[in-house]
């Protein structure tokens, strides 16, 4: 069974009290495994990992006594913590991953000292306490407890019933400890990216002439004077309109004259002839003497009969 399962169920069962639990567990040291070092300090017992919160006492003690050590070294060591506590906080959870319901038990580390030469090889990979769901279970029946409670209390006077985190029940935390790794306080980011604005009349003429510049340089992207370059050398209307009327030469070789058969159809390579060309092609035809009629056989050679009635 997970001793930090067992542990900090006791202490959700004793409503937060460090005082109902059992004293000779209290007083034995616990030998954990160090699951990373940052952003959270979070030690395991090979089933859950919890984070670990040091009193400035507790690290003074430890930088003293192991100077040479680093917190940061002790990434996946065994650390023993020869003095701790149980503390519950109200937290919000949505900002605090090792919580759940809008509470923290804490594991508060009085005193420890690392144990460098013992190699712990965990059975499986430790997961999150309080994504357990028989943990969660536990904290909801707190929930309810102190629910009930609220509505023993309540006699009705203004008619409001008390909410939020004030139908919590326990005694809150009150042990200061050293924040360390992904809790540290965060720098403003809008302060680092504040824009600079001058004032007065000469500001004005500075941040519109800036603005200028900038849209102008905008406007000629390097692509926008590529195509100026092209545009350049791009023969005018007028200069490809004459080249256009000009007819080609061949130097050595006779031109290449149109056929007489008329204009060809855009739509296909095959010369065809239109209806105006077959008509200007029979009248011609008609205005030619010729021995042979069309419809009507030749006469036949004297001194033959024709076979043809």
């Amino acid at each position: 069974m997970s001793a930090f399962k067992k542990l900090f169920t006791d202490m959700i069962n004793a409503d937060g009290d460090a005082s109902k639990l059992n004293k000779d567990l209290s007083k034995q040291s616990i030998k954990v495994f160090v699951k990373e070092t940052s952003p959270y300090f979070l030690v395991s017992d090979s089933f859950f990992y919890v984070p670990a919160y040091f009193t400035q006492a507790a690290l003074d003690e430890y930088k003293k006594k192991f100077s040479n050590v680093e917190l940061t070294d002790l990434n996946e060591k065994v650390i023993l913590i020869s003095n701790w506590s149980l503390e519950l906080k109200r937290v919000d959870s949505r900002a605090v991953f090792t919580s759940y319901g809008g509470v923290e038990v804490r594991l508060v580390v009085h005193s420890f000292k690392p144990q460098l030469t013992e190699a712990l090889h965990p059975t499986r990979w430790p997961t999150n306490l309080y994504r357990d769901d028989e943990f969660k279970t536990t904290i909801q029946h707190f929930r309810h407890r102190s629910v009930q409670q609220s509505l023993a209390s309540y006699n009705g006077g203004d008619g409001n019933i008390v909410s939020g985190k004030d139908d919590w029940h326990f005694k809150d935390g009150t042990t200061k400890v050293v924040t360390l790794g992904g809790a540290a306080k965060k720098a403003p980011a809008a302060a680092a990216a504040a824009p600079k604005v001058k004032g007065g009349a000469s500001g004005k003429r500075a941040n519109k002439a800036a603005s200028k510049s900038a849209k102008k340089s905008a406007t000629k992207a390097p692509a926008a004077k590529t195509v100026d370059k092209v545009l350049k050398f791009t023969p005018s209307k007028k200069a490809s309109a004459t080249n256009k009327d000009k007819k080609s030469v061949t130097v050595g070789k006779k031109a290449t004259l149109p056929t007489p058969a008329g204009k060809k159809s855009s739509g296909n390579t095959t010369d065809k002839m239109s209806m105006q060309t077959f008509k200007q092609f029979l009248k011609a035809k008609s205005g030619k003497k010729s021995s042979t009629v069309l419809g009507k056989r030749s006469a036949p050679k004297a001194g033959k009969k024709s076979a043809t009635k």
